[in-house]
Protein backbone atom coordinates (compact mmCIF):
# COMPACT_ATOMS: atom_id res chain seq x y z
CA UNK A 1 0.00 0.00 0.00
CA UNK A 2 1.26 3.39 -1.34
CA UNK A 3 2.61 5.65 2.07
CA UNK A 4 -0.45 8.34 1.21
CA UNK A 5 -3.40 6.15 0.97
CA UNK A 6 -2.04 4.36 4.71
CA UNK A 7 -2.18 7.90 6.47
CA UNK A 8 -5.24 8.66 4.68
CA UNK A 9 -6.74 5.47 6.06
CA UNK A 10 -5.35 5.72 9.64
CA UNK A 11 -6.16 9.94 9.49
CA UNK A 12 -9.84 8.18 8.87
CA UNK A 13 -9.69 5.85 11.91
CA UNK A 14 -8.67 8.70 13.91
CA UNK A 15 -11.00 11.20 12.99
CA UNK A 16 -13.95 8.42 13.35
CA UNK A 17 -12.30 7.64 17.08
CA UNK A 18 -12.64 10.91 18.00
CA UNK A 19 -15.90 11.56 16.17
CA UNK A 20 -17.04 8.81 18.40
CA UNK A 21 -15.47 9.88 21.46
CA UNK A 22 -16.70 13.37 21.17
CA UNK A 23 -20.62 11.58 21.01
CA UNK A 24 -20.09 9.90 24.08
CA UNK A 25 -18.48 12.81 25.80
CA UNK A 26 -21.55 15.02 24.35
CA UNK A 27 -24.31 11.50 25.92
CA UNK A 28 -22.61 12.17 29.31
CA UNK A 29 -22.60 15.93 29.13
CA UNK A 30 -26.50 15.91 28.16
CA UNK A 31 -26.94 12.93 30.98
CA UNK A 32 -24.96 15.27 34.04
CA UNK A 33 -26.79 17.99 32.97
CA UNK A 34 -29.98 15.93 33.58
CA UNK A 35 -28.74 14.44 36.50
CA UNK A 36 -28.05 17.95 37.95
CA UNK A 37 -31.33 19.39 36.81
CA UNK A 38 -33.60 16.42 38.86
CA UNK A 39 -31.00 17.08 41.72
CA UNK A 40 -31.97 20.73 41.47
CA UNK A 41 -35.58 19.91 41.45
CA UNK A 42 -35.57 17.52 44.25
CA UNK A 43 -33.16 20.39 46.05
CA UNK A 44 -35.88 22.47 45.18
CA UNK A 45 -39.07 20.15 46.06
CA UNK A 46 -37.07 18.99 49.66
CA UNK A 47 -35.94 23.04 50.23
CA UNK A 48 -39.76 23.74 50.03
CA UNK A 49 -41.01 21.20 51.90
CA UNK A 50 -38.82 21.66 55.23
CA UNK A 51 -40.04 25.00 54.99
CA UNK A 52 -43.66 23.83 54.64
CA UNK A 53 -42.56 21.60 57.44
CA UNK A 54 -40.94 24.12 59.38
CA UNK A 55 -44.27 26.92 59.53
CA UNK A 56 -46.64 23.81 59.77
CA UNK A 57 -44.33 23.09 63.23
CA UNK A 58 -44.39 26.27 64.16
CA UNK A 59 -48.30 26.69 63.59
CA UNK A 60 -48.57 23.36 65.41
CA UNK A 61 -46.21 24.69 68.39
CA UNK A 62 -48.30 28.18 68.34
CA UNK A 63 -51.72 26.36 68.30
CA UNK A 64 -50.54 23.86 70.92
CA UNK A 65 -49.19 26.83 73.23
CA UNK A 66 -52.02 28.78 73.02
CA UNK A 67 -54.25 25.44 73.63
CA UNK A 68 -52.23 24.94 76.45
CA UNK A 69 -52.93 28.61 77.40
CA UNK A 70 -56.68 28.33 77.04
CA UNK A 71 -56.68 24.84 79.06
CA UNK A 72 -54.83 26.31 82.34
CA UNK A 73 -56.68 29.25 82.38
CA UNK A 74 -59.99 27.82 82.01
CA UNK A 75 -58.22 25.03 85.05
CA UNK A 76 -57.93 27.55 87.38
CA UNK A 77 -61.32 29.03 86.80
CA UNK A 78 -62.63 25.95 87.39
CA UNK A 79 -60.33 25.67 90.48
CA UNK A 80 -61.59 28.72 91.79
CA UNK A 81 -65.22 28.03 91.04
CA UNK A 82 -65.01 24.82 93.02
CA UNK A 83 -63.08 26.41 95.68
CA UNK A 84 -65.78 29.23 95.93
CA UNK A 85 -68.88 26.33 95.84
CA UNK A 86 -67.06 24.51 98.98
CA UNK A 87 -66.35 28.12 100.85
CA UNK A 88 -69.87 28.70 100.12
CA UNK A 89 -71.40 25.65 100.96
CA UNK A 90 -69.41 25.25 104.14
CA UNK A 91 -70.43 28.78 105.21
CA UNK A 92 -74.16 28.11 104.40
CA UNK A 93 -74.25 24.93 105.98
CA UNK A 94 -72.44 26.65 109.22
CA UNK A 95 -74.75 29.33 109.31
CA UNK A 96 -78.04 27.19 108.59
CA UNK A 97 -76.76 24.66 111.48
CA UNK A 98 -76.20 27.54 114.12
CA UNK A 99 -80.24 29.09 114.24
CA UNK A 100 -81.23 25.18 113.35
CA UNK A 101 -79.90 23.86 116.42
CA UNK A 102 -81.31 27.14 118.37
CA UNK A 103 -84.60 24.94 117.03
CA UNK A 104 -83.99 21.52 118.50
CA UNK A 105 -82.78 23.04 121.70
CA UNK A 106 -85.98 25.43 122.12
CA UNK A 107 -88.43 21.78 120.66
CA UNK A 108 -86.89 19.65 123.30
CA UNK A 109 -87.31 22.20 126.20
CA UNK A 110 -90.93 22.96 125.02
CA UNK A 111 -92.00 19.32 125.30
CA UNK A 112 -92.22 18.89 129.03
CA UNK A 113 -94.70 21.69 128.71
CA UNK A 114 -97.04 20.21 126.75
CA UNK A 115 -99.86 18.24 127.93
CA UNK A 116 -102.64 17.96 124.82
CA UNK A 117 -101.58 14.98 122.75
CA UNK A 118 -102.21 17.17 119.54
CA UNK A 119 -99.65 19.18 121.07
CA UNK A 120 -97.38 16.89 121.61
CA UNK A 121 -97.51 15.28 118.41
CA UNK A 122 -97.26 18.34 116.50
CA UNK A 123 -94.06 19.39 118.56
CA UNK A 124 -93.19 15.82 117.50
CA UNK A 125 -93.55 16.38 113.92
CA UNK A 126 -91.56 19.99 114.34
CA UNK A 127 -88.88 17.65 115.92
CA UNK A 128 -88.67 15.26 113.62
CA UNK A 129 -88.46 17.51 110.61
CA UNK A 130 -85.50 19.52 112.35
CA UNK A 131 -83.90 16.73 112.66
CA UNK A 132 -83.57 15.07 109.75
CA UNK A 133 -82.63 18.78 107.96
CA UNK A 134 -80.04 18.89 110.46
CA UNK A 135 -78.35 15.42 109.65
CA UNK A 136 -78.77 16.90 105.17
CA UNK A 137 -76.97 19.49 106.64
CA UNK A 138 -74.39 17.58 108.27
CA UNK A 139 -73.98 15.59 105.21
CA UNK A 140 -72.97 18.51 103.26
CA UNK A 141 -70.35 19.80 105.60
CA UNK A 142 -68.96 15.86 105.32
CA UNK A 143 -68.79 16.21 101.92
CA UNK A 144 -67.49 19.78 101.82
CA UNK A 145 -64.53 18.42 103.82
CA UNK A 146 -64.29 15.01 102.23
CA UNK A 147 -63.74 16.60 98.48
CA UNK A 148 -61.62 19.36 99.82
CA UNK A 149 -59.08 16.83 101.40
CA UNK A 150 -59.52 18.55 104.95
CA UNK A 151 -61.34 15.15 106.40
CA UNK A 152 -59.04 13.90 108.99
CA UNK A 153 -59.97 10.65 111.30
CA UNK A 154 -59.81 10.85 115.06
CA UNK A 155 -59.23 8.64 117.50
CA UNK A 156 -61.59 8.35 120.71
CA UNK A 157 -61.73 5.95 123.49
CA UNK A 158 -65.61 4.43 123.09
CA UNK A 159 -66.79 1.89 125.27
CA UNK A 160 -68.29 -0.86 122.93
CA UNK A 161 -71.30 -1.53 125.31
CA UNK A 162 -71.74 1.80 125.39
CA UNK A 163 -71.56 2.04 121.45
CA UNK A 164 -74.47 -0.58 121.03
CA UNK A 165 -76.53 0.63 123.66
CA UNK A 166 -76.36 4.30 121.69
CA UNK A 167 -77.20 3.00 118.32
CA UNK A 168 -80.62 1.16 120.48
CA UNK A 169 -81.39 3.92 122.34
CA UNK A 170 -80.98 6.31 119.21
CA UNK A 171 -83.00 4.50 117.09
CA UNK A 172 -85.69 1.87 118.71
CA UNK A 173 -88.01 4.74 118.46
CA UNK A 174 -87.99 5.60 115.24
CA UNK A 175 -87.72 1.82 114.08
CA UNK A 176 -90.55 1.31 115.85
CA UNK A 177 -92.99 4.24 114.77
CA UNK A 178 -92.25 2.54 111.31
CA UNK A 179 -93.23 -0.57 111.89
CA UNK A 180 -89.85 -2.62 112.76
CA UNK A 181 -88.70 -4.38 115.47
CA UNK A 182 -84.52 -3.23 116.04
CA UNK A 183 -82.25 -5.82 118.02
CA UNK A 184 -78.49 -4.70 118.63
CA UNK A 185 -76.25 -7.21 119.58
CA UNK A 186 -72.45 -7.65 119.69
CA UNK A 187 -69.75 -10.59 119.74
CA UNK A 188 -66.91 -8.77 120.84
CA UNK A 189 -64.78 -9.46 123.37
CA UNK A 190 -62.87 -6.21 124.20
CA UNK A 191 -64.86 -3.63 126.57
CA UNK A 192 -63.18 -0.17 124.06
CA UNK A 193 -61.50 0.64 121.09
CA UNK A 194 -60.40 2.93 119.67
CA UNK A 195 -61.82 5.04 116.49
CA UNK A 196 -63.54 8.30 115.71
CA UNK A 197 -67.01 8.17 117.65
CA UNK A 198 -68.84 10.97 115.80
CA UNK A 199 -67.89 9.59 112.32
CA UNK A 200 -68.90 6.00 113.48
CA UNK A 201 -71.82 7.06 115.07
CA UNK A 202 -72.45 9.34 111.73
CA UNK A 203 -72.08 5.88 109.35
CA UNK A 204 -74.26 3.29 111.73
CA UNK A 205 -76.69 6.53 111.60
CA UNK A 206 -76.86 6.28 107.99
CA UNK A 207 -77.07 2.53 107.51
CA UNK A 208 -79.67 2.28 109.80
CA UNK A 209 -82.00 5.11 108.96
CA UNK A 210 -81.55 3.38 105.38
CA UNK A 211 -83.35 0.14 106.79
CA UNK A 212 -86.26 1.90 108.90
CA UNK A 213 -87.01 4.00 105.77
CA UNK A 214 -87.34 1.73 102.76
CA UNK A 215 -87.70 -1.75 104.34
CA UNK A 216 -90.64 -3.07 105.00
CA UNK A 217 -92.24 -3.29 108.48
CA UNK A 218 -89.90 -6.88 110.07
CA UNK A 219 -87.19 -6.85 111.66
CA UNK A 220 -83.71 -4.83 111.90
CA UNK A 221 -80.83 -6.47 113.50
CA UNK A 222 -77.58 -4.20 113.67
CA UNK A 223 -74.58 -6.81 114.63
CA UNK A 224 -71.27 -5.84 116.15
CA UNK A 225 -68.22 -8.21 115.68
CA UNK A 226 -64.32 -7.99 115.32
CA UNK A 227 -62.48 -9.02 111.94
CA UNK A 228 -58.96 -9.58 112.46
CA UNK A 229 -57.89 -5.38 113.74
CA UNK A 230 -61.37 -4.07 112.08
CA UNK A 231 -64.93 -3.44 113.57
CA UNK A 232 -67.92 -5.01 111.57
CA UNK A 233 -70.71 -3.29 111.83
CA UNK A 234 -73.57 -5.23 109.96
CA UNK A 235 -77.46 -3.67 109.39
CA UNK A 236 -79.71 -6.98 108.02
CA UNK A 237 -83.21 -5.97 107.32
CA UNK A 238 -85.85 -8.24 106.45
CA UNK A 239 -86.85 -6.94 103.10
CA UNK A 240 -88.15 -6.19 100.79
CA UNK A 241 -84.43 -6.15 99.18
CA UNK A 242 -82.35 -4.08 96.31
CA UNK A 243 -81.85 -5.10 92.78
CA UNK A 244 -78.50 -6.13 92.96
CA UNK A 245 -78.11 -4.46 89.35
CA UNK A 246 -78.21 -1.44 90.84
CA UNK A 247 -76.44 -1.86 94.17
CA UNK A 248 -72.96 0.01 92.33
CA UNK A 249 -75.37 2.83 91.31
CA UNK A 250 -76.71 3.73 95.10
CA UNK A 251 -72.81 4.24 96.01
CA UNK A 252 -72.95 7.60 93.44
CA UNK A 253 -73.42 10.98 94.50
CA UNK A 254 -77.65 11.69 94.70
CA UNK A 255 -78.30 8.76 93.87
CA UNK A 256 -81.08 7.05 95.34
CA UNK A 257 -83.44 3.40 95.48
CA UNK A 258 -86.49 5.29 93.97
CA UNK A 259 -85.58 8.39 92.11
CA UNK A 260 -88.85 9.06 90.71
CA UNK A 261 -90.85 12.43 91.57
CA UNK A 262 -93.65 10.57 93.09
CA UNK A 263 -91.36 8.90 95.85
CA UNK A 264 -92.34 8.03 99.08
CA UNK A 265 -88.94 8.56 101.03
CA UNK A 266 -87.15 12.02 101.25
CA UNK A 267 -83.44 12.05 100.57
CA UNK A 268 -80.70 14.10 98.39
CA UNK A 269 -79.14 10.53 97.92
CA UNK A 270 -75.69 11.32 99.57
CA UNK A 271 -75.47 9.01 102.99
CA UNK A 272 -74.02 5.75 101.12
CA UNK A 273 -71.94 7.35 98.52
CA UNK A 274 -70.44 10.02 101.43
CA UNK A 275 -70.51 6.95 104.14
CA UNK A 276 -68.26 5.03 101.31
CA UNK A 277 -66.20 7.95 101.02
CA UNK A 278 -65.65 8.46 104.60
CA UNK A 279 -64.92 4.70 105.59
CA UNK A 280 -62.27 4.71 102.56
CA UNK A 281 -60.34 7.46 104.23
CA UNK A 282 -60.22 5.30 107.41
CA UNK A 283 -59.07 2.35 105.26
CA UNK A 284 -61.98 0.33 105.47
CA UNK A 285 -64.72 -0.49 103.28
CA UNK A 286 -68.79 -0.35 103.00
CA UNK A 287 -70.74 -3.07 100.93
CA UNK A 288 -74.52 -3.99 100.12
CA UNK A 289 -75.68 -7.30 99.19
CA UNK A 290 -78.88 -7.99 98.71
CA UNK A 291 -81.12 -11.00 97.19
CA UNK A 292 -83.55 -8.25 95.25
CA UNK A 293 -86.44 -9.96 97.12
CA UNK A 294 -86.53 -10.22 101.03
CA UNK A 295 -83.36 -8.85 102.69
CA UNK A 296 -80.70 -6.22 102.35
CA UNK A 297 -77.29 -6.49 104.68
CA UNK A 298 -75.14 -3.17 104.54
CA UNK A 299 -71.40 -4.20 106.23
CA UNK A 300 -69.47 -1.81 107.31
CA UNK A 301 -65.79 -2.76 107.75
CA UNK A 302 -63.70 0.02 109.69
CA UNK A 303 -59.99 -0.58 110.98
CA UNK A 304 -60.09 0.37 115.03
CA UNK A 305 -57.83 -0.42 118.00
CA UNK A 306 -59.36 -3.09 120.00
CA UNK A 307 -58.44 -2.75 123.72
CA UNK A 308 -57.71 -6.06 126.48
CA UNK A 309 -61.24 -7.67 127.79
CA UNK A 310 -60.99 -6.76 131.81
CA UNK A 311 -59.76 -10.09 132.69
CA UNK A 312 -56.66 -9.98 130.41
CA UNK A 313 -56.45 -6.67 131.93
CA UNK A 314 -56.54 -7.74 135.43
CA UNK A 315 -54.47 -10.51 135.02
CA UNK A 316 -51.42 -8.10 133.27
Amino acid sequence: MPVDAASTSESSERDELVANLQKKVQRLERRLKREKKVRYDTEVIADRGMRELWLANRELDDRVERRTADLKSTLEQLERASSTRKKFLSTLSHEMRTPLNGVLGMLELLTPHLSDDQGREYLQTASQSADRLHRLIRRLLDLVEVEGGNFEPKRDIISVDGFADQIRQRWQQPAAQAGHLLTVSSSIEATELAGDSTRLHQMVDELVDNAVTHASGGLIQVKLRAVDDSLCIEVIDTGPGIDPARIDSLFINFSMVDDSTQRLNEGLGLGLSLSRRVVEAFGGTLDLESDGKTSTTARLVVPVYFMAPKSEMSDV
